[in-house]
């Protein structure tokens, strides 16, 4: 017969899976439950049974260890994490995964893909518009880090395009914030330039690239006869949150001649914002942006797009022209899959597409504006505690890097600003209190150094879309309990 249903233990099973994913987020908005259950290695691999055997444990025998890996993951979701540059629990976009897994579809052409690429295209579109492109083009790639690699590589192609066949022959010179992100010096090693040939740029005392800095290191290259192809400016920096002087660098790189991209995987989410916007002015006048909703608007890993102002770069650039995946047909224009570097490439189009529908640009701009404001409200609480607690540096954005003073300290009389960056006391206290936190399960935030300051900061990311003002306070008071004996 022709037709065939799921069997009674695939759907009790896959049930089973719903049950327990509707009651894991559930748990992710309870206060009381812990974020973490931390574990090491060795205590994991007694818990968990992770080795595989000949007969397989059946669809009934793998819940029980589906539970163990819920339980001693680390939750992202939860409403007290604030260890990365992303947090939360979307539900729209959870289930835009979900579907996405259930069609299980490959981004390279319209005949395995239709509905996935009209909506990849648009959402394209959508995103060069807040850019400010008229006429934009890009692709989803998996993660910032690549992103970052497809603009580098654009660049390179569009100067040197012989480089793709002979291979490079010259010294190739490109240009970065001593505060970007790694992926940018990876990618000019990956891509042939050489990592040493990614010049630093110093920033100034807010952790700003200094654009005269950036003219000398141009001509200064151009000089020794390198050729300069491309700068990245961060909007957003990984630490500190800042955002590069865009129009300054955008009218170096102009006068120069000089690709310039910007990598906007953190600091992006503020062009959905009327209030933020401002944080990226400028920014229309470079040739290719990396942009990523994964970060502040809590979507699943990963979703992010590299966005070029001039049509057509990308597929110019990695295009191989196979006959066997990529026919001559009327859909052609939606065939993306030549603008990227994989071949099969994940629908990640799907779940932006699901929740920017759900909410629509207001709800999008609110959680953006929700963040800056938590970002606001603990600032000004650290300002209440300033016994106890001191703020490196005023927060551009969704960074608030900060020292607690431990009560050793206070009781010798408080030190003063420059003393705070290089302070054995406050620097170990840090340490202990991240190492008490992760063990208690509380809570979940990061600490950092800085070229430049030798005691490590806490550095709270304030994106999670669950958190309130109340929370906010919490992490001190937090924080002040697990150091009390310091």
């Amino acid at each position: 017969g022709g037709r065939m249903s799921l069997s009674n233990d695939e759907k009790d099973f896959i049930d089973s899976v719903i049950k327990m994913s509707i009651q894991y987020m559930q748990k992710n908005r309870d206060r009381d439950e812990p974020v973490v259950r931390f574990k090491t290695p060795k205590e994991l691999e007694s818990l968990i049974n992770f080795p595989i055997s000949d007969q397989g444990v059946g669809l009934r025998g793998i819940i029980e260890d589906l539970e163990q890996t819920m339980k001693y993951s680390v939750r992202t979701g939860h409403v007290r994490f604030y260890n990365q540059l992303w947090a939360g629990t979307n539900i729209p976009a959870v289930m835009g995964e979900w579907l996405t897994a259930v069609m299980n579809s490959s981004m390279y052409t319209f005949e395995v893909s239709p509905v996935f690429s009209i909506m990849e295209v648009q959402l394209i579109e959508k995103v060069s518009k807040l850019i400010g492109w008229e006429n934009g083009d890009g692709v989803f790639a998996p993660g910032g880090a690549h992103c970052n690699l497809l603009a580098i590589l654009a660049a390179r192609n569009h100067h040197f395009p012989e480089i793709r066949s002979k291979g490079i022959q010259k010294t190739i010179v490109c240009f970065s914030s001593i505060h970007d992100h790694y992926t940018i010096q990876r990618a000019a090693g990956v891509i042939g330039a050489g990592e040493d040939n990614c010049i630093k740029i110093a920033v100034d005392s807010n952790g700003l690239m200094i654009p005269e800095e950036l003219e000398k290191a141009i001509v200064d290259a151009k000089s020794k006869g390198h050729h300069p192809f491309f700068i990245n400016a961060t909007a957003g920096t990984t630490v500190l949150g800042a955002y590069d002087p865009l129009e300054k660098i955008a009218a170096i790189a102009k006068k120069h001649g000089v690709w310039a991209h910007v990598d906007a995987a953190w600091g992006g989410h503020a062009l959905l914002s009327d209030k933020h916007r401002h944080l990226l002015k400028g920014i229309d006048q470079f040739d290719s942006v990396t942009w990523t909703a994964t970060k502040c608007l809590g979507l699943p890993q990963q979703c992010a797009a590299i966005l070029t102002k001039t049509r057509g770069i990308l597929a110019r650039c990695n295009a191989m022209g196979k006959d066997y995946l990529f026919h001559e047909h009327a859909e052609k224009e939606w065939d993306l899959g030549e603008k990227s570097l994989n071949c099969g490439r994940r629908v990640d189009a799907f779940k932006l597409w699901v929740t920017w529908k759900v909410l629509g640009n207001e709800g999008m701009a609110e959680i953006v504006d929700h963040a800056f404001d938590q970002a606001r409200h603990i600032c000004q609480e650290i300002g209440k505690r300033s016994d106890r607690f001191h703020v490196m540096m005023q927060p551009q954005s969704l960074n608030v890097c900060f020292w607690f003073i431990p009560p050793s300290v206070r009781s010798r009389g408080m030190p003063t600003d420059a003393e705070y960056a290089d302070h054995k006391v406050v620097d170990d206290a840090v340490i202990q209190i991240r190492d008490r936190m992760q063990k208690k399960g509380s809570m979940l935030l990061n600490y950092s150094d800085l070229a430049g300051v030798k005691s490590h900061f806490f550095r709270l990311i304030t994106c999670n879309p669950g958190a309130n003002q109340k929370d906010m306070e919490f992490i001190l008071d937090e924080i002040e309990l697990l150091g009390a004996d310091l």
